[in-house]
């Protein structure tokens, strides 16, 4: 056990080094700033009135009201009159300006005529930034709710008894959702809001930590034996099964490291572009909902995860460990885990974009066959409570990953490990 521990503490020390965790640090960090600086430009904007000129061509009660709507909604409104909707955007974009409503001749007079009024509104578009498109979804949802105020007045006029909202609205939705044998009052939209906030991180962690620690496990490898320490290895007094069983053990402890790592740079990152985006949801409301619904993990939830994830990371590195046994040197050990990123990559955007209860029973087979699928698709079962699904998927990577050291022991074992390659050049012949 004290020879596995050395072999195990050897290559971690060989695969945690400066190269590996000072990039690694540095891309945290880079992904914390951004996230950081995005929340500070979100809190700042949220706070900031929204500047738009308002061309009035109207000048009437109506017109005046509707300027005065568009403050009351946190717009900083400079009105014009007397001057040319040209004029008034070539005002605008030297004001620096991203909006521009024209409020047209007969405003008034055809709202008082029940007429559908064209609004001319510009939106200035020097960048295609959430930032830069916050001033145009601002102004369009500042005239949907002056507009559904206005058409509560006009249906007012016409009939003192009635009541605008069931005559807009004659049928609404009262929102229920179900998971298992729990409901909460709530839309289903918030609830997948919610779900995808959770649970989007995982696949992407997942994914970065995978194609790391393969490349690692693999260039690991190939630097041995380009080095020629690989005999040196080889002929030490230990069995092979425990080399190969110390090196995934080894890169399984890195990758676990870079994970950790990932995760707290990306939960930074996408919780300030969450605020950038405006896509935020009555937190305190749907934290109850999610309670209700049993979407909150508990410390078991974790710890399952917690394997599912650990065991796709193992199943990866046994792959990447046959494959980088094919490598001359650390050059071309990057092209030979090829394969393994396009088993990543099919689970990854195929459990992304599909429901899989919907799919047909082959393609669906053939998804679970793929074991990424798996933690890919642990965080959503938690969710919904399918506990048995995250069983047999953890057993079927285990099986897998015993399988994978077999082979894997089965090549260290043979003195092929030190010849194979893969090199793809043709023989010159003479």
């Amino acid at each position: 056990m004290k020879k596995f521990y050395i072999l195990v503490k050897k290559e971690v020390k060989e695969l945690l080094t400066p190269q590996m965790t000072v990039p690694l640090l540095a891309v945290v960090v880079v992904f914390m700033f951004i996230g950081k600086v995005a929340g500070k430009q979100a809190a700042l904007s949220a706070k900031k009135n929204v500047p738009v000129i308002v061309l009035d061509q109207d000048n009437s009660a109506a017109s005046k009201n509707f300027e005065a709507a568009l403050k009351n909604s946190r717009f900083d409104v400079e009105a014009l009159s007397n001057i040319s909707v040209e004029d008034a955007i070539a005002k605008a974009k030297s004001e620096n300006n991203k909006s521009l409503v024209v409020v047209p001749a007969g405003f008034e007079r055809d709202l008082n005529s029940q007429k559908t009024v064209p609004l001319p509104t510009y939106t200035i578009m020097e960048n295609f930034s959430f930032a830069g498109s916050r001033a145009g979804q601002s102004l369009a949802a500042a005239i949907a709710a002056i507009n559904d105020n206005l058409s509560k007045s006009q249906i007012l006029k016409l009939s003192q008894n009635a009541d605008p909202a069931s005559i807009k609205q004659p049928v609404k939705t009262d929102d229920y959702v179900i998971i298992g044998s729990n409901q909460a009052h709530v839309s289903p939209a918030v609830v997948s809001g919610y779900i995808t906030s959770q649970t989007t991180l995982i696949p992407i962690i997942l994914f970065l930590v995978i194609i790391l620690a393969s490349q690692l496990i693999a260039t690991s490898i190939a630097t041995e034996k380009e080095n020629k320490t690989l005999e040196t290895l080889l002929s030490s007094p230990v069995s092979r099964k425990a080399l190969v069983t110390a090196k995934l053990v080894g890169a399984g402890l890195v990758a676990l490291f870079a994970s950790a790592v990932y995760l707290i740079g990306m939960r930074s990152y996408t919780s300030g572009l969450s605020g950038l985006m405006g896509a935020g949801v009555d937190a305190g409301g749907m934290h109850q909902a999610a309670l209700q619904l049993g979407l909150v993990f508990c410390s078991f939830d974790y710890i399952m995860l917690g394997l599912s994830l650990f065991f796709g990371i193992l199943v990866a590195l046994s792959i990447a460990l046959i494959l980088g046994s094919f490598a001359q040197d650390a050059k071309s050990a990057q092209g030979v885990i090829t394969p393994l990123m396009m088993l990543i990559l099919i689970p990854y955007f195929m459990v992304m974009f599909l429901d899989l209860n919907a799919v047909s029973p082959a393609l669906k087979y053939f998804i679970y066959a793929i074991p990424f699928s798996h933690p890919f698709l642990a965080a959503p079962n938690l969710m919904l409570h399918r506990y048995g699904n995250i069983w047999l998927g953890i057993g079927y990577m285990a099986l897998l990953f015993v399988v994978f050291v077999y082979i894997a022991a089965k090549i260290f074992s043979s003195d092929k490990i030190l010849t194979m390659n893969l090199n793809l050049k043709k023989k010159k012949t003479f």
